[in-house]
């Protein structure tokens, strides 16, 4: 979805000229993969860790010497990895369809943003995990997901919109790790703002998944005692 969102926006809002076409380009594939995180925590993590908790897996290794640990490791690093790997699918229409070139240490700039920016949107997908039936979980997954692209400004402009929607839009983690990577590609210096803001997120949403989890897992273990 957000490859097809790349090349439809990039060759319908051509609006400009050329220089700040090719810069145009190049944002609007930071907010791309900002967007292709955000749908692979919300939809995808949340998913897979609501389906293997109902069908009594979770359970079932939280109850064996090694616990769960490993299983919430391979599932984060399984979403990762696919994210990464739509960023090298972003670049490489980027490249061929609208002439957006990177050097060496931006990419991996690029890279390293995504990975970290994409922890609060993990942590965000395991939290959702716990609801009661895939139905709520899939209605609050849409309306996560979408609000959350349209006000951080993944999807057009941030500045177009109400000042108090702006507000909301910009302590927002999806925000700040957008704001890095506009940044990084177009050369500018990192702002430390943002680089606190993704940090506090990630504090905040470990903070309350790790509680959230141990809830759950006492809940679990009395259902299983009983």
């Amino acid at each position: 979805m957000p490859a097809g969102f790349y090349l439809l926006f990039t060759k319908i809002m051509i609006v400009g000229s050329g220089p700040e076409m090719h810069q145009f380009y190049m944002t609007y594939m930071g907010s791309m993969i900002i967007y292709s995180g955000v749908i692979g925590a919300v939809f995808g993590v949340a998913t897979i860790l609501k389906s293997d908790r109902d069908k009594g897996l979770v359970l079932f290794l939280q109850m064996t010497p090694t616990g769960s640990k490993n299983y919430y490791i391979s599932v984060y690093t399984i979403t990762v990895l696919l994210n990464l790997c739509a960023v090298i699918v972003l670049g490489i229409l980027a490249r061929f369809v609208n002439n957006v070139n990177f050097s060496l240490e931006q990419f991996a700039v690029i890279l390293l943003i995504v990975l970290i920016g994409q922890i609060p949107m993990i942590l965000l997908g395991t939290l959702m995990s716990y609801f009661k039936t895939q139905e709520t979980l899939s209605v609050a997954s849409n309306l996560i997901a979408f609000p959350l692209a349209i006000v951080s400004g993944l999807w057009w402009p941030i500045n177009t919109m109400p000042d108090w929607l702006q507000g909301i839009g910009k302590v927002m983690p999806t925000y700040f790790a957008n704001n890095l990577l506009e940044k990084t590609m177009l050369h500018g210096e990192l702002d430390l703002g943002d680089i606190y803001g993704i940090i506090t997120w990630i504090a905040i949403m470990f903070s309350i998944t790790i509680l959230v989890v141990k809830i759950q897992q006492k809940k679990g273990l009395r259902i299983s005692e009983a």
